[in-house]
């Protein structure tokens, strides 16, 4: 197999079991007249992680295809994000970036053990991040009082891309719940650089990209906290605002339907895959969780979604 070609990564922890950051008291409000900074976290004593000197090796004690929680700091307020860096890469390409969102009282480290992320991205050579929202939650209302999630999450943006020599033009979003919520405000606001996102059961907040982006979506007609109504309509949105031809083609699978517009404007396509008897959880996810809908097993999310992902790019 061939190795990761050399992606320098400082770390706080390095464990997939790392509990995730939480705010504290003594942070600051976010500053929202201040520009998101990034900053690699401090190496932490005894763990042999030391800030990277060149982007063409790894520290010591990071091997590809193992995990770390980084941090960075937007508007004035230390965030934090889980990495996922591929066993392996394509020889002279650089790697894609997908960002994976937490759905409300959510975290970064069961999205990453749960929705199965990792294995596609040791087998097809691209990073995953998954941020973490302040107290489990993310800014999808643009609450001025509240934590700039965009601005965070365009900062976790740039900093990989540019850290790690990762493809800018091979950068996607997926989100669960309020997390595809936020999805669907990072890619109007990304819209040029965005290359496709993928959305949960969830449901577009009201924004409008400026620019045709690539979506799928993934939604339990069971799911009683974000009706498929609600994703049929936002589905509606985009491909109109897409510009996507009127027909669709439909195609059914046991439980599953989907539909496909394209072509649409730009070369981009809308896709939404309706489960029946899904509830409102991520399908094909494990294990599952007490006091939530069961996962579906008629439908392995993560890979429908990857497979949409890698056909697209800016």
């Amino acid at each position: 197999m061939r190795g990761v070609p050399g992606f320098a990564i400082a770390a706080a922890c390095l464990v997939v079991a790392c509990s995730s950051h939480a705010p504290t008291a003594a942070q600051k409000p976010p500053d929202r007249g201040t520009r998101a900074r990034t900053q690699l976290p401090k190496p932490v004593a005894g763990s042999g992680i030391t800030p990277p000197v060149s982007h063409t090796t790894l520290p010591s004690g990071v091997a590809p295809g193992t995990s770390v929680v980084a941090t960075l700091t937007s508007n004035g307020v230390q965030r934090s994000y889980r990495l996922h860096a591929p066993a392996s890469s394509r020889a002279g390409a650089p790697p894609p970036l997908v960002l994976v969102l937490h759905g409300a009282n959510g975290n970064a480290a069961r999205v990453e053990l749960r929705y199965h992320w990792d294995s596609l991205s040791d087998r097809d050579g691209f990073f995953v991040a998954y941020p973490q929202g302040l107290l489990d939650q993310w800014n999808v209302a643009l609450d001025p009082r509240a934590a700039d999630d965009v601005g965070f999450l365009t900062g976790v943006i740039d900093h990989l891309v540019l850290a790690f020599s990762l493809d800018p033009s091979r950068v996607y979003v997926a989100g669960m719940s309020s997390g595809a919520a936020m999805a669907y405000r990072l890619a109007c606001a990304m819209s040029a650089r965005i290359a496709a996102l993928a959305s949960v059961e969830g449901a577009n907040p009201g924004c409008r990209p400026a620019r045709p982006v690539s979506m799928v979506a993934v939604h339990g007609l069971a799911d009683t906290q974000v009706s498929f109504a609600s994703a049929q309509r936002s589905v509606a949105a985009w491909r109109d605002d897409d510009g996507c031809v009127a027909g669709a083609r439909t195609q059914r699978s046991g439980s599953v339907t989907l539909t496909v517009w394209a072509p649409c404007a730009a070369g981009t396509t809308v896709e939404l895959f309706g489960v029946d008897g899904a509830g409102h959880e991520w399908p094909g996810s494990s294990p599952p969780l007490p006091n939530h809908d069961p996962p579906s097993n008629d439908l392995d999310a993560t890979g429908v979604i990857w497979d949409f992902f890698r056909q697209l790019s800016r």
